[in-house]
């Protein structure tokens, strides 16, 4: 199945649960808040399948830039967002990101073009650039 129409089909499956296991990966800032990995304000899951890679591990997220790579379960308790690898990070100017662009926005990154708009609705996988708070030229990744 191509991946466009796969994407899709994720996008319309999961909010009824129907869909397990679509994959996501972004890149971000990590913060604690209650006991709960964030970025841009959206939580994430750590279990005993999460991967730490360069020496990095739970004890060091709070404040870290890292590459984030898991996949979202919906449930009867509703969506659960289980990363499975974790990266350190140099913030870069350039960006990967695999999801959903919502309300012009992906993973809670706005952009301050309209590089956003054509994807609205859609989980797919990007490339774009990133000035340390706003993605620009967004394009789909091939």
């Amino acid at each position: 199945m191509k991946k466009s129409l796969r994407a899709l089909l994720l996008m319309i499956l999961l909010p009824f649960g129907w869909a397990q296991g679509a994959e996501f990966k972004l890149t971000g800032r990590t913060t604690w808040q209650l006991g709960q990995l964030m970025v841009n304000g959206i939580p994430f899951v750590i279990d005993e399948q999460t991967r730490f890679k360069e020496g990095l591990d739970e004890d060091d997220l709070g404040g870290t830039w890292v590459d984030l790579e898991g996949e979202v379960q919906t449930t009867a308790q509703g969506e659960r967002r289980l990363i499975r690898e974790v990266e350190p990070l140099d913030e870069a100017d350039e960006m990967e990101l695999e999801g959903p662009v919502l309300g012009g926005r992906v993973w809670g990154y706005g952009a301050s073009d309209d590089s956003l708009t054509p994807f609205e609705g859609r989980w797919l996988e990007l490339e774009c650039r990133f000035d340390g708070k706003r993605l620009s030229q967004c394009r789909e990744e091939d």
